[in-house]
């Protein structure tokens, strides 16, 4: 009997009907840095279905790294490259740089989706992202960051200017599959906050022991 634990060094599962119909739509998710989770139910599906084959195809052919992980319940997919970037406060020779707005926008949807852990779906309208920079525990931080002064208020120009760098960056995020954009809503920046948005707590677990700390350091990097 052959070895269970033989390991897989063929690729003869890409010829099975489900695995060719979406072959190129599951490698072009993958390499462009997505995360597959149920949302993506027939890419999810076929990953889960050879996951093992899968993870050998990567490693062999691209030495990239099919990560299986589960946050909040959910299970998705994506591929880890072999030096995982967070942004330009980690190590300069990582890769798939996040920029520090990125990095603070990342962290503070991290933290909206944990104030709505029991909601099924985290919807995420633009009022509750300003409630977030205004009420928050790192009110400053977003405030000194985000508007370069603390005040009570700001003018429509001035929350003009920051929608713009959130919706900015909720285009990055959809294409990680860490938010999924709504359609149909008649405000037009409102989302959905994936589970695969923990992928940051991985990234950045010292910057979230000490927001405070991290969020100075970023805009003294901004003011170089």
């Amino acid at each position: 009997m052959e070895n269970e634990n033989h390991e897989i060094s063929d690729y003869s599962f890409l010829t099975e009907e489900r695995v060719e119909k979406h072959f190129a739509d599951i490698n072009i998710l993958l390499l462009s840095g997505k995360h597959i989770d149920h949302k993506y139910y027939t890419e999810y599906t076929v990953l889960e279905s050879y996951e093992p084959q899968w993870s050998i195809f990567y490693s062999n052919l691209y030495r990239l790294n099919l990560v299986s992980d589960i946050s909040d319940g959910s299970r998705y997919y994506y591929l880890d490259f072999t030096e995982n970037g967070k942004g330009k406060l980690s190590d300069t020779s990582r890769n798939k740089e996040l920029t520090e707005l990125q990095t603070l926008i990342g962290l503070t949807l991290l933290d909206m989706y944990y104030q709505k852990y029991f909601d099924e779906e985290k919807i995420i309208y633009w009022n509750d992202i300003k409630t977030q920079i205004l009420e928050s525990d790192h009110q400053e931080a977003y405030k000194r960051i985000l508007f370069n002064d603390i005040r009570a208020s700001y003018d429509e120009k001035e929350w003009n200017e920051v929608h713009t760098k959130f919706s900015k960056t909720i285009e990055n995020f959809d294409k990680l599959g860490w938010v999924e954009k709504q359609s149909g809503r008649n405000e037009d920046l409102v989302f959905e906050i994936r589970p695969a948005i923990h992928r940051l707590t991985k990234l950045y677990q010292e910057e979230l022991q000490d927001f405070s700390a991290f969020s100075q350091q970023l805009k003294n990097d901004e003011a170089q």
